[in-house]
This record gives C-alpha cells, sequence and structure tokens, in this order.
C-alpha cells in the first residue's frame, strides 16, 4: 500500500516538474515528501488540470463562436446569373444582372429606310426577395432602340417595377409595372427570343403596362392562370402613366396536362388561351411594323373611344432539343372620327397569326423561358484546347401574317382610317441561326422576307416592294 502511494507520488512529482517551476520548491533533492506536502502537491496538479480544462473548453467555445460568425456572414456568389448576395437565413436574396443586344439590320433590294447599327436593349436589373415571401424586380432599359419597351413620359428607361406576394404557390399577387400576361411570345425573356425580333401576333398585344394580378407560376404548373386590372396599354406598347380613366381587365389560362408526368415527348406540351377587355377614350394610336421594324400600317383621322377586346389562343411544344410555338390573335378596338364627313365611331378588327419553331443542332434542352435568369447553357462552351468546345447552335425557322380590318380602308372623300401607304395584309418567313458561344454570350443572324397586299407603288414607301432584311445581333449577359 505504501508502495502504490510512494510510486502515485511520484508520478505526481513528475508531473508537476513537467507543467512547470511552480513546482520545483516543492520536490526536494533526495528528500521524501510528507502526507501534507504530497496532498498539497496533488490539490495543486487538481487545480492546474481543471485550469487546463477551462481554457480547452474556452477555447473550442471561441472556434465554435468563429464558426458560428463565419456561418453568419453573407454569401456574395458572382456566375453565369450576376452577382448574387443572400443572407445567413436565405430571407434576403439579391440578384443584380442584366443585358445588352447590340444589333445590325442590312436591307436588300430598293431600300425606303438606310441600314443601320444600333443598341436594341440596354437592360440592367436588380431582383430578389425579401423574408422569402415578397419577390420584386427593377428593370431599367437605356437603349437607343427602345422603340416599343416604354414611351417617353419615363424617357424610356423603366419597364420592370414590382412587387410579388409569394407566401402561397398557387395564389400569388403582383402589382406594378410588369409584362401584360396577354400573348405568348410576349411573355418570353427578350434575351431568349428564337428571332433578333417579336412576330406579329406579339404586336397585336399590350407589353408592360401598370396593374396587379393574382397568378400562380404560369409556366411551372399543371395549370396555370392569371387574372388582373391594369391601365390598357395599346396594342405593342408600354403604359407608364395615365392616359384616360378606362382599365383593362386581362386573364389567362394555360395547361400543361403532361408536365408532372414521365412521358417524355408531350412532358412539355402547352396550351390555352388568353385575352383583354376594357374601354378608352384616349390613348396612342397603334403602328404595326415588319420584322425589319418599318412601319407597314398605321392609323390616322382616328382616336381611340369605346370597347377594346384582344382573344389570344396560343400553345407551344417543347421535347429534347425541339421546340415550336404558335400564336393566333383578334385585337378589336373601337374609335371615334376626328376628321369630317366620316362616320362617327368605327370599330377595326385585326388579326395575326405566328408559329415558330427552333432546334438544338447541338443536343441541347429546348425550353420556354419566362426569365432572364433562364438561359441556354451549352454543353460545351466555346473555347480553345483540349477542354473546349465550339458552343451551342440553334436552327430556327418562322412563319406569320398580318391581316388588318378592311373597313380602315374605305374612303370618305380624300379620308381613310390608315395612312398612305398602309399595307392591308403583310405575310412574312424567315430562317436564322444562333449561336451560343457560352451561357453568357449569343450570336443572331436572321434573314426574314415580307410581301404585302395593298399598299402603294411610290417608291418612298415601305410597302412599295417586297422588304429582305438580315438581322443580326451581338448578345451579352451579365
Amino acid at each position: 500500500m505504501k508502495k502504490n502511494h510512494t510510486a502515485r507520488i511520484h508520478r505526481v512529482a513528475a508531473m508537476a516538474a513537467v507543467i512547470g517551476a511552480p513546482f520545483c520548491g516543492t520536490v526536494l533533492h533526495g528528500a521524501p515528501l510528507t502526507d501534507e506536502e504530497a496532498q498539497a502537491l496533488i490539490q495543486r496538479v487538481n487545480e492546474l488540470e481543471q485550469q487546463v480544462k477551462i481554457l480547452q473548453r474556452n477555447r473550442e467555445v471561441d472556434q465554435e463562436n468563429t464558426a458560428e460568425k463565419t456561418n453568419a456572414a453573407p454569401t456574395v456568389e458572382l456566375g453565369a446569373n450576376g452577382l448574387t448576395v443572400r443572407s445567413p437565413d436565405s430571407n434576403f436574396v439579391m440578384i443584380a444582372h442584366g443585358y445588352i443586344q447590340a444589333d445590325d439590320r442590312t436591307y436588300f433590294g430598293r431600300k425606303t429606310t438606310p441600314d443601320e447599327l444600333l443598341l436594341r436593349r440596354v437592360r440592367p436589373i436588380v431582383e430578389g426577395t425579401v423574408w422569402q415571401d415578397w419577390n420584386y424586380r427593377l428593370m431599367l432599359d437605356l437603349a437607343s432602340g427602345n422603340v416599343t419597351g416604354s414611351t417617353t413620359n419615363n424617357v424610356s428607361i423603366l419597364d420592370d417595377a414590382y412587387v410579388n406576394a409569394h407566401y402561397f404557390d398557387q395564389f400569388q399577387v403582383q402589382i406594378g409595372k410588369y409584362k401584360s400576361p396577354v400573348g405568348l411570345e410576349r411573355l418570353q425573356s427578350t434575351a431568349d427570343l428564337m428571332f433578333v425580333e417579336t412576330g406579329f401576333a406579339t404586336e397585336l398585344t399590350p407589353n408592360y403596362d401598370l396593374g396587379a394580378d393574382i397568378h400562380n407560376d404560369l409556366f411551372t404548373s399543371p395549370v396555370g392562370y392569371a387574372i388582373g386590372i391594369f391601365d390598357g396599354a395599346a396594342d405593342n406598347a408600354s403604359e407608364d402613366s395615365e392616359t384616360d380613366e378606362g382599365k383593362d381587365v386581362v386573364a389567362r389560362l394555360f395547361a400543361q396536362p403532361f408536365l408532372n408526368t414521365s412521358y417524355t415527348p408531350v412532358k412539355n406540351l402547352g396550351f390555352g388561351a388568353a385575352g383583354s377587355i376594357g374601354t378608352h377614350t384616349a390613348g396612342a394610336l397603334t403602328s404595326y411594323k415588319t420584322p425589319g421594324q418599318q412601319t407597314v400600317f398605321s392609323y390616322a383621322n382616328v382616336a381611340p373611344s369605346g370597347n377594346q377586346y384582344r382573344v389570344d389562343p396560343q400553345t407551344y411544344w417543347y421535347w429534347g432539343p425541339f421546340g415550336i410555338m404558335g400564336e393566333w390573335i383578334l385585337s378589336s378596338q373601337k374609335f371615334r372620327t376626328t376628321a369630317a364627313g366620316m362616320p362617327p365611331l368605327e370599330r377595326f378588327n385585326n388579326i395575326a397569326w405566328q408559329v415558330e419553331g427552333s432546334y438544338f443542332l447541338t443536343g441541347e434542352e429546348n425550353s420556354f423561358k419566362s426569365t432572364s435568369l433562364q438561359h441556354v447553357v451549352p454543353r460545351h462552351r466555346l473555347a480553345f484546347g483540349d477542354d473546349g468546345g465550339w458552343g451551342a447552335f440553334e436552327v430556327v425557322a418562322r412563319v406569320q401574317q398580318l391581316t388588318l380590318d378592311e373597313n380602315s380602308f374605305h374612303r370618305y372623300g380624300a379620308n381613310t382610317f390608315a395612312t398612305a401607304g398602309s399595307a392591308r395584309e403583310a405575310t412574312s418567313w424567315g430562317v436564322g441561326v444562333n449561336w451560343y458561344f457560352n451561357a453568357n454570350v449569343k450570336l443572331n443572324l436572321d434573314y426574314e422576307t415580307t410581301t404585302y397586299t395593298g399598299g402603294t407603288s411610290s417608291p418612298t414607301a415601305t410597302t412599295a416592294t417586297p422588304e429582305h432584311v438580315i438581322l443580326s445581333r451581338v448578345q451579352f449577359m451579365f
């Protein structure tokens, strides 16, 4: 027993010697320790062991606090979708991105419009969420070629400015300025159009409008819906301020019955209809343009005065690299006459349709993209070297027609309801190729030709000869 006690004392003494100088005075050269000295030494060692444990725990706590602080810091990411800043709890997200489109228009044959280089769209965008359930988006357009995006009331810079309450996927409330949910091609991101310019059917739909609606996730639900009240933008125009007290009721219903099935060929088949109705007594008169953006029809001697409605059945189908989209629309507007000797009120029914398709030669998945955050990502981006590729190639084709109400051309003395040289009908077809260098850089090259029924033989008029135009675009997304 005494031997074990002595061995323990020596182990404690050795520990004390290792720990440090404070114990050196208690270890006598060659002299045995008394019981009191041994107990004091043991107590001191226990105290130091406790202090070491406390110091170790404090160090662990400091490391945990440092890790928590690191995890609590906002995350900042820079990638193909721009700059994303996210709070630690993801309650607050902000994405800063945008895109630039630089276009060239080259006309062939007898020209009534000079060839042109322009910045078609320059759109910085800030969007995100606050408290997880509130989405927002601000988009400016600073481009010189913004001929249909906004009116001069906001100096052609403000397109999107809205807030969306997203507490429930199937019942969301959105208010502000954004695209009126009528046209199908209109709702596709202009950063992902098949062609450089939108088609005739899209020209009969309103563009950005002020209003509020209830909706669900239109193109990610088997049945998508939207219904709302808007100021009432004219065909192919945006609304930035009140022009009268009239409002438009807008509604759409879009079905994708096979969206949640595993049957791939029709999984992304969608069809539906949209429309609007409202009464207006003021506002800008509509002009319609060719794919080359030359005016093919405009009104004369009239002003809005009464009910306007639109009916727009539409469909799309995407299967692997293949995609097709079709749309037919009737836009009907009542006008009052502003010239003597003409009927006081007249209603004009204008009709347009378009069918366009695309195919990715490099096998990328085709889809409808309603936001510029969704874009084509090539399987192999354009790069030189062992890991490089040639990007993605998409071929496109389109046929379309615009038919104006024949009553627009009735002559009353020297007056009609259409400006001189306006066509009664325009028919267009086009082909093109889109080259996606990577997820952020894209090159469009289109050829489109348009022929007219009616119009004039005046050499200075757009409708004097068919339009033959090559449209090219360099698009950079950031």
